[in-house]
């Protein structure tokens, strides 16, 4: 149970919640200071006054206060009871309204209930004998459409009418931002499911008020998006499948943009008709679900899940984490990533999962646009099976397949979008990985990337002999990088550490701290704001023919549990989120002198060590008097660090 304060406000409410389901926000008699709602230096448990008439014995597992008004978000991510307590830390969120429909209404999951466009014609209410069906509330079975991810789900069902009174009103709470008048910065998702019947197309959505002309974000031809270059995707948003569909805008971005995903598959960076403040992108107070305006053309039957709004633009990480559509709604936090580029190749082209297209080297030498006929073969998409090699982990996989052939125009730039960090100039921290297959037969060394311009005299990241790096001491490893086999590669830079390193990993597997010719903003290292994937310079000498599942670029460099989690290559693609290893958190509870450390009962076989110094791997030591997972340890002057090993 949780009830959220905010006498300051206005007006003056209480935001309760019950398992993370929204009650009320209770603005009735509240007010600053008032006498029955503001806190005291004391306030008082289960007490009642004279006489006590309002009393029933309770059962209490855990109370806790919090200075500030939690938002709606950081209640739901609280969820229900649990017999570890409430928790003390919760996952940041920037959802500001959040529609599940598993009530049978306009009611929120977060912030404010959407309302109907026309009451009177639609809803409840609805009077007015001219619409086929009002909104409905029930089951995707009860509507005869496809569950989702295999499973029954409570939906609404929105009616398809050509009528400018169908639509949803929400009030979304977000204050203007990115410098303008309106709200330039945010991010509408929607779990859906479209009719195939009906328009070529159909209103998603509209920022412009009340009896305007058109809505603002449509579904077309199986993309979605408004105008004249605002159609531009994948082809994936398919009738009557479920979809994830996501619109990140930044109108105050240069140049402004709308990045668009439909299930975790990038569409378009949509630059077209953006600008700030703009009248069809930016949003006033309130803005308008599946609402078209008059003339009424643009509409279908929808069915709908769950709709989010966030208060800024997610990056495309965050999307890609979103994934599909779910059962369960959209998720209300995103899980951390720190992914600034990754390309799949399952659309087979150069396109991005996370960030910008990959560009062909030479264009007129290498790709679909090539006229020059000395290449062997000019880059190429297609599955495993097709080009004759093994799947991934026994999976036939869409993958790139990069020429072999020793020219410097062959090889692929990476726009990465990646800042100067470590204190330099250049990019100093980061990761680059890849599932990678190199051919059997060719040069001694092949180039796997470069961070020098266009034209240098050599790469920068080689595979040789088994292992991979550069120069001397740089190819130090477990021969573990095998050619004529599937591998994830990982090379994590810091160029801005003491001293300067390169880690290496081979499927999970430790190679080496690479130390030799490291440096701040070093030449052969750091990054510029372009790099270049399997290329070599002139004379062009080594280069191999490969094969490639997904490249990523990270931010930062990984650490090596981070590494050694990620394992080795999948048929999935390297994933956005790290893998945790799961295993139970502890708590600590009290003040001092006594605090008693503890983690669940039914977490068996786990032993509680202490350590005055995280630098001193050998001064663990096993804490006595552990009774059913719990102890309580006296404090001191100084650290003490503490950990569960299995």
């Amino acid at each position: 149970m949780v009830a959220a304060y905010d006498e300051a406000a206005t007006p003056p409410v209480v935001t309760k919640y019950v398992d993370g389901i929204k009650q009320d926000d209770w603005t009735a008699n509240q007010g600053l200071d008032a006498a029955r709602r503001a806190m005291g230096p004391v306030a008082y448990l289960f007490a009642d006054g004279t006489p006590a008439d309002e009393r029933r014995e309770m059962f209490v597992n855990s109370v806790q206060i919090r200075a500030g008004k939690l938002s709606d978000a950081q209640i739901v991510l609280l969820g229900g009871p649990d017999a570890a307590g409430i928790p003390v830390e919760i996952p940041a969120s920037n959802v500001a309204g959040q529609w599940d429909f598993e009530r049978g209404d306009l009611s929120a999951t977060i912030g404010k209930d959407l309302a109907y466009l026309d009451p009177t014609f639609d809803g409840p209410a609805a009077s007015g004998s001219a619409i086929s069906e009002i909104t409905a509330f029930g089951t995707t079975a009860d509507f005869g459409v496809d569950p989702i991810d295999g499973q029954v789900a409570k939906v609404m069902q929105v009616p398809g009418d050509l009528d400018a009174r169908v639509g949803y009103a929400m009030t979304h709470g977000i204050a203007p931002n990115g410098g303008g008048t309106k709200v330039n910065q945010y991010t509408l998702i929607m779990d859906v499911l479209i009719d195939d019947q009906g328009p070529g197309a159909a209103s998603l959505w509209r920022v412009a008020p009340t009896g305007a002309a058109d809505g603002d974000l449509f579904w077309q031809g199986n993309n979605f998006g408004q105008g004249g270059g605002g159609y531009n995707g994948k082809g994936t948003f398919t009738p009557k499948k479920w979809h994830r569909v996501v619109a990140a805008y930044d109108e105050a971005a240069t140049p402004p943009v709308v990045t668009k995903y439909v299930d975790g598959i990038k569409q378009d960076d949509w630059t077209a008709n953006q600008g700030l403040d703009a009248t069809r992108r930016a949003m006033g107070p309130v803005a308008w679900l599946f609402a078209d305006g008059t003339p009424s053309d643009e509409r279908r039957k929808f069915w709908v899940k769950s709709v989010q709004i966030r208060s800024s633009k997610l990056t495309d990480a965050e999307i890609v984490a979103l994934g599909g559509p779910s059962a369960a709604g959209i998720p209300v936090a995103t899980p951390f990533t720190s992914v600034a580029g990754q390309w799949d190749f399952v659309s087979g082209d150069l396109s991005a999962t996370v960030g910008k297209p990959l560009t062909y080297l030479d264009p007129t030498f290498d790709g679909p646009a090539a006229v020059n006929s000395t290449i062997s073969a000019i880059t190429a998409f297609d599955t495993t099976t097709a080009f004759g090699i093994d799947p991934i982990n026994g999976v036939d996989t869409k993958v790139m397949q990069v020429p072999g052939d020793l020219d410097a125009r062959m090889g692929y730039a990476m726009t990465h979008g990646i800042a100067p960090n470590g204190g330099g100039t250049k990019v100093n921290q980061y990761t680059l990985l890849m599932d990678v297959y190199v051919a059997a037969t060719g040069p001694g060394a092949a180039s796997l990337w470069r961070v020098a311009p266009t034209g240098a005299s050599d790469g920068d990241l080689f595979w040789q002999g088994n292992n991979f790096g550069q120069g001397g001491n740089g190819y130090k490893g477990k021969g573990t990088f095998t050619p004529g086999a599937w591998h994830r590669v990982i090379a994590a830079y810091d160029e801005a550490a003491t001293p300067p390193v390169v880690t290496k990993y081979v499927d999970g597997i430790f190679q080496d701290d690479w130390t030799a010719n490291q440096g701040l903003d070093a030449p052969r290292r750091a990054m510029s704001p372009v790099a270049y994937l399997f290329a070599d310079g002139t004379p062009t000498d080594e280069r191999r023919e490969m094969w490639v599942s997904s490249v990523q670029i990270r931010s930062g460099a990984l650490s090596k549990a981070d590494m050694e989690s990620l394992g080795g290559p999948s048929a999935a693609k390297i994933p956005a989120v790290i893998p945790k290893v799961s295993g139970p958190a502890l708590r600590i509870q009290g003040t001092g002198p006594s605090l008693t450390i503890l983690w669940p009962v039914s977490e068996t076989g786990y032993t509680l060590e202490s350590n005055s110094s995280l630098t001193n791997p050998t001064g663990w030591t096993a804490v006595t008097g552990v009774v059913n997972n719990s102890v309580t340890v006296t404090t001191s002057s100084g650290s003490v660090y503490y950990r569960l090993r299995k």
